[in-house]
């Protein structure tokens, strides 16, 4: 396996040693046949970087050699000729002397004589200038004989294809529909020849080059390693890739001399709007509206929203949080109770209060008793009358001055009737705040998950320090996913609450349903899941419900074995055979015995979040990577697929979060090697509570064949 060398960003490519491109440079070195051009056009389409066609200069240097009518032979009189034209290559047009000559460069006359007069030194010379302009500004990839030697010898990236001479001539022999493949052969074997004995080689490799043979390669799995490689130059040197254009440097070094801002600090600095009022007039319909999404649960019934839930809202370029809350009701017991002390300290809490009423029915007795104590709280309160559908329910906002809150504004949350408004009034009431970056892409999201009543809230308050969801022996508690950004020890971590899975749904529980469609989606847009179970009670079928969503979901993963002090000896040995069982596709996972009712264990939570995250982010090196992949070859070597041996030719990590490998072979590796190369991979890097996914570039190539073939037949993909 031969590696392209780490090299130093070049820094002199157009003569200018002050200078360097802004963008990536690649040169694409290797004998006629082996597919250059193929291969740097689509590796530079992949990249969405200049493609710069070294043959198209020099059949343009040969058009002006022919043109001025000089002896061919004579490399002097050919490179005073190139010298003195004008020779450009642009979005894939070449001209010479400002004519477009992309049509007649291509002929028969062009085609006979390029080889000749390319053979001379002086003319290559001549065109050097030409071709490393072309590079000068924002990088490209460059293909020919000599580029990673000559034109380009600090190039970010130099790659050397190869290919048997037998391969070469059925390639040449397919892009010129001739059949005599033997002759071809005979003919590339006799140009190798020349070329090898030139003044200037161009079959000589750069020291630093990356040799790679590809004659059992197709072009597509070269353009991808290649393409694969150069992200990762381009990551280890911070250069632009993709038309990011220049001033990379400048906006790396304010980026580096900047202050990060504390995600937790940001989010407190936001104002706070939340919206109260008594059960179902329409409170969640009205957050949805706002968010502009579907993220708390709505039912035409009361009491489905129970927790305070907290959401960042944008209304015309400005950032502020909007409070959902459960119905706020008078002489609520137990629950309900509970569900009213949240209402009150987001009340508490907020700089400005949307009261919702119900504006079809009036003021009622519960509406009225809720606005005397906004009025005494002091919180500046806009009051909101939802359910108006249409102008002819207008009237009835009048019967709601009597509330003593000023002037009701009237909207109709499910249509969207008046809501744009009321955000307009939302901004004049809100205090003005600073513009801050809201970019919490860095800080983790750890979900809570767990059957209905194994303590997953009771565990989340414990970790906010704060009563943020309701706890209750009753199960089914949460309905939604509660999430909330806290700072633990000077870090910034997003804890979410998720509901528990039933055992079964009875027909037509929206409810049920749509807390578990949240609870799926918490664990797939969280970074790392705390999967509690009851070790209390028999492990059952929603346990092994959730084992399985996590297993798919490829999360980092943390057991939490809650209640730990109500196990007893005898039920220790059932619970380890339980656990074995449900969890045996994630032996990777650490394990915490806790109570979160006494706290007992609490401690070790944070340390273990802190280590899987690390893994789950953890990159291992290329070239590490690779010298491990070749070590764990040399011990056990791929099997053999009929009469061919199967090789890895290159290995790279293509994403962290979680981590994923691809390796690039000849074949198709089997189930147990890939197995065998994680195992590899677990020893000698610690990725404790982190799913592992090793792959091959040729199994990825035929489960996109298969989705597309599905989307021909019209069935799509289902998920």
């Amino acid at each position: 396996m031969s590696h392209p060398t780490e090299s130093a960003a070049p820094d002199d490519i157009a003569s200018a040693p002050d200078q360097r491109p802004s963008g990536l440079v690649i040169a694409i070195d290797g004998p006629a046949g082996v597919g250059k051009s193929t291969v740097a056009a689509r590796t530079a389409a992949a990249l969405a970087i200049p493609h710069l066609d070294t043959g198209a200069l020099y059949r343009a240097a040969t058009l002006a050699c022919l043109r001025a009518g000089v002896d061919l032979t004579d490399g002097d009189a050919c490179a005073e000729v190139v010298a003195g034209r004008a020779i450009r290559r642009e979005a894939d047009r070449t001209s010479l002397d400002g004519e477009d000559v992309e049509e007649e460069i291509r002929g028969a006359a062009v085609t006979a004589a390029v080889s000749m007069v390319s053979a001379h030194a002086a003319v290559r010379a001549a065109l050097l200038p030409v071709q490393r302009q072309a590079v000068a500004s924002a990088g490209g990839v460059m293909e020919g004989r000599d580029i990673g030697t000559v034109v380009l010898p600090h190039a970010d990236l130099k790659v050397y294809l190869t290919a048997s001479v037998e391969e070469r001539a059925r390639r040449r022999g397919e892009q010129v529909g001739r059949d005599d493949l033997d002759v071809i052969a005979s003919e590339i074997a006799t140009r190798d020849a020349v070329d090898g004995g030139r003044e200037v080689s161009p079959l000589q490799q750069a020291d630093d080059a990356w040799v790679l043979d590809t004659t059992d390669w197709e072009a597509d799995d070269v353009v991808a390693l290649i393409t694969v490689r150069a992200h990762e130059i381009a990551h280890e040197h911070a250069i632009p890739v993709g038309g990011a254009g220049g001033g990379g440097e400048e906006r790396s070094a304010a980026q580096a001399l900047a202050t990060p801002l504390d995600p937790v600090a940001v989010r407190r600095s936001l104002p706070r709007v939340a919206v109260v009022g008594r059960p179902n007039v329409g409170k969640s319909t009205l957050v949805n509206r706002i968010l502009g999404a579907r993220v708390t649960i709505v039912e035409e019934k009361p009491g489905v929203t129970r927790d305070r839930t907290e959401h960042l809202a944008d209304w015309l370029g400005r950032n502020f949080l909007v409070v959902d809350t459960g119905g706020w009701e008078h002489a609520a017991e137990g629950m309900n109770a509970r569900i009213v002390e949240q209402a009150e300290a987001a009340v508490a809490a907020a700089d400005l209060v949307l009261f919702i009423v119900d504006g079809t029915t009036g003021a009622l007795e519960d509406d009225e008793r809720y606005a005397r104590l906004l009025r005494r709280s002091g919180t500046p309160t806009l009051l909101v009358a939802n359910k108006i559908d249409g102008d002819r329910q207008e009237p009835l906002v009048h019967e709601l001055y009597s509330l003593g809150l000023g002037v009701p504004y009237p909207v109709s949350a499910r249509h969207g009737r008046g809501v744009g408004d009321l955000l307009d009034e939302v901004l004049d009431q809100l205090p003005p705040v600073p513009e801050v970056d809201l970019d919490e892409s860095a800080v983790p999201h750890v979900a809570i998950v767990g059957r209905p009543n194994a303590g997953k809230s009771s565990l989340f308050n414990r970790l906010l320090g704060e009563e943020r969801s309701i706890v209750d022996p009753v199960p089914h508690t949460t309905r939604d996913a509660v999430d909330t950004m806290i700072d633990i020890d000077g870090e910034p971590w997003v804890f979410v609450d998720t509901a528990g899975m039933r055992r079964r749904y009875r027909h037509g529980e929206d409810t049920e349903l749509y807390s578990v469609d949240r609870t799926r989606a918490a664990i797939a847009q969280a970074d790392l899941v705390l999967f509690v179970i009851d070790a209390s009670e028999p492990l059952g079928e929603q346990d092994q419900r959730l084992a399985a969503l996590l297993r798919d979901a490829g999360r980092g993963l943390v057991l939490v074995c809650n209640k730990w002090d109500l196990v007893d000896e005898d039920r220790r040995g059932d619970f380890e055979k339980e656990l074995d069982r449900l969890l045996s596709f994630a032996s990777w996972a650490p394990r915490i015995n806790i109570s979160a009712l006494t706290g007992r264990g609490l401690r070790r939570v944070l340390p273990s979040l802190r280590t899987v995250h690390a893994n789950y982010r953890r990159r291992v090196p290329t070239r590490a990577l690779n010298q491990l992949v070749e070590e764990a070859v040399a011990r056990h070597a791929p099997p053999r697929v009929g009469q061919k041996q199967l090789k890895i030719r290159y290995a790279t990590q293509a994403e962290v979060a979680p981590p994923r490998f691809v390796l690039f072979a000849n074949g198709r590796l089997p189930d147990g090697y890939l197995r065998y190369l994680e195992r590899e991979l677990r020893e000698r890097y610690d990725f404790t509570g982190v799913p592992l996914l090793v792959d091959d570039r040729r199994r990825q190539r035929s489960a996109r064949g298969r989705r597309d073939d599905r989307a021909r037949r019209g069935g799509g993909d289902r998920g």
